[in-house]
């Protein structure tokens, strides 16, 4: 659903013009603002450099101050400049999906900026409402997946909600569009590239952790989110989004290879089981210098594609087919032993017994020895409480 308005495509007339830059320039760190400056010479130029925009965004920093991101992110992925209209409130509460959306976006107040009152709070939940099922509206064949708000709610803060719906509209035909899928085999087969990846880095690590069994669920949330599910400061989710967005949509794999073999010595040295290594690996360091992460994440993506592991990962799928295939086997065959049991037992069972089952209970002799007892005791009772009042 779009309304574009006509609009000049010279970046003078932009929003970011129209700010005082060099106000901000105090907000950035000393070693930042060279690069800034060119950011900014390039947002302003008539005849903007892309290219070099889209490397200055994967670079140390990425694109350092939101008032940046504004203008750049949408140029990086060469959306228009006009606004797109949304739908509205009203219409999209009708939608199958918006109750789970609502839930989820309610459950993530710790994205919101700190200090941030509760009234503005719920002024941005019911934008990020409207952004999310405003784009699943708008594409009846994608699926809404828990992890999709995290996105959106990282670039409603950044640019806003109308920049931000362009931006989702945009992402959800390309980046995220295997995980909008009906279901997650398509999001399964991209995660089966990481070990191959690790293995190419280091062979001990990668059969450490396939012998651990953890799989590959652990990095699911990082995948599907782009880390901003797992990372606790806004600064360094939009950094990340800054490479994302600049880089091939395959990057991400590489990002979290590095990130896994980064932290080797962790992992080496922890129990050789699922809960071990999942305790390691599923909660990301605040420490953990992402800068060195995506810079070896991209010389490995220059270097190594994923066509060199495509042999290995349709390996995996086939064994993973296989041990599914075993394990519902081996479930039907318990299920099968478990009534063949019991069928066992009833018949193995004097008639007796078994006709012993229908018997009422006040006429099997235990039973009927209870009740009689309990008859005796209550009528006694009785008697008594009655003897007390009449004295």
């Amino acid at each position: 659903m779009t309304d574009h308005a006509d609009s000049d495509d010279s970046s003078s007339d932009s929003s970011y013009s129209k700010v005082d830059f060099y106000e901000v320039m105090n907000e950035v760190p000393e070693n930042y603002k060279g690069k800034v400056d060119e950011l900014n010479k390039i947002l302003q130029d008539k005849n903007q450099d892309i290219n070099r925009l889209k490397e200055l965004a994967i670079s140390d920093g990425g694109l350092v101050i939101s008032l940046v991101r504004r203008e750049a992110w949408k140029l990086i992925l060469n959306l228009p400049s006009t606004d797109e209209q949304l739908y509205p409130l009203e219409i999209i509460k009708d939608h199958p999906e918006y109750h789970q959306v609502d839930m989820d976006v309610r459950r993530c107040l710790k994205r919101f900026p700190p200090g941030i009152s509760y009234e503005k709070i719920g002024v941005l939940q019911k934008e990020l409402i409207t952004i999310i099922l405003s784009v699943i509206k708008e594409n009846p064949d994608l699926k809404y997946y828990q992890g999709y708000h995290d996105v959106a709610v990282t670039f409603l803060i950044e640019v806003g909600q109308n920049e931000a719906y362009s931006i989702m509209k945009h992402l959800s035909s390309n980046h995220l569009k295997e995980f909008l899928k009906p279901t997650m085999e398509e999001t399964s087969y991209l995660l089966l590239h990481v070990f191959p990846l690790i293995k190419k880095l280091n062979p001990e690590l990668e059969e450490f952790i396939e012998k651990s069994g953890i799989g590959t669920i652990f990095a699911l949330p990082w995948l599907i989110s782009w880390f901003s599910h797992s990372l606790d400061q806004h600064s360094k989710v939009v950094r990340l989004f800054d490479y994302f967005l600049a880089s091939p949509k395959e990057i991400i794999l590489y990002v979290i290879a590095q990130l896994i073999y980064s932290r080797r010595d962790e992992v080496l040295n922890t129990e050789c089981d699922m809960a071990g290594v999942h305790t390691v690996l599923s909660k990301i360091p605040e420490s953990l210098n992402f800068e060195i992460i995506l810079n070896e994440a991209t010389k490995m993506h220059k270097e190594y594609d994923l066509s060199n592991v495509k042999d290995e990962v349709e390996e995996r799928v086939k064994l993973e087919a296989k041990l599914l295939k075993d394990q519902r086997d081996e479930n039907a065959k318990r299920k099968k032993d478990k009534r063949f049991a019991r069928n066992q037992e009833h018949q193995e069972q004097p008639a007796f017994n078994r006709a012993f089952r229908y018997v009422p209970i006040w006429i099997r002799p235990r039973m009927r020895f209870g009740l009689l007892f309990f008859g005796f005791s209550l009528a006694a009772g009785l008697w008594a409480v009655f003897k007390s009042n009449n004295n």
